[in-house]
């Protein structure tokens, strides 16, 4: 009877331990994904910071151009698009990425340097990114309040260590041009 009530207990305990083990492995999982989403979130805000004070110290009045891939794969810093990422791109949203016009990617990817390297490391691993955040800035017009100040659409995306992971940012700013200083931001 000791035996029979022995071996039931070391039974339900080994259960017990496996449940354990598996709610563990689980937990674990849900935590990087979680950490994950995270690095995905404050890399594309850190774009979109980026692109806001890039606009603030770069940009004058006047108005986009109408951008496609080969808007951006001609220069080195950000463009200023007068058609925005929902009315323009194939997907019709500014939540599907890559962002594509016309089949090909539109974006200013941003991945400043820093160290030995970029700051975005896109070669892969642990610590690594699925690929360097991307901006688009649309200009929106002058602002119907203020006729000295013009406003703007920033949307910035990136991606975790997997593709699987994405977080896309938007914003609206506004720069007032003043009349003093040489009439800039």
């Amino acid at each position: 009877m000791v035996l029979i009530t022995t071996i039931l207990l070391l039974v339900v305990v080994t259960l017990l331990a496996l449940a354990m083990l598996r709610g563990v492995g689980l937990e674990t999982r849900i935590a990087g994904n979680v950490m994950d989403k995270q690095r995905a979130l404050q890399a594309a805000n850190s774009s979109e910071d980026y692109a806001e004070q890039w606009l603030v110290n770069n940009v004058t009045p006047g108005s986009g151009t109408v951008c496609s891939a080969s808007t951006f794969s001609a220069t080195a810093s950000p463009a200023i698009c007068s058609n925005t990422l929902g009315l323009s791109t194939d997907a019709l949203s500014a939540a599907t990425v890559p962002w594509t016009i016309g089949g090909a990617a539109v974006g200013y990817g941003y991945n400043p340097p820093s160290g030995a390297g970029n700051l975005f490391t896109t070669s892969g691993g642990p610590n690594s990114y699925a690929a360097a955040p991307t901006v688009y800035i649309a200009w929106l017009g002058s602002d119907q309040t203020n006729p000295n100040a013009t406003d703007y659409q920033i949307d910035a995306w990136s991606y975790g260590g997997g593709t699987s992971t994405v977080a896309v940012v938007e914003s609206t700013y506004q720069i007032i041009y003043t009349a003093s200083g040489g009439g800039g931001p």
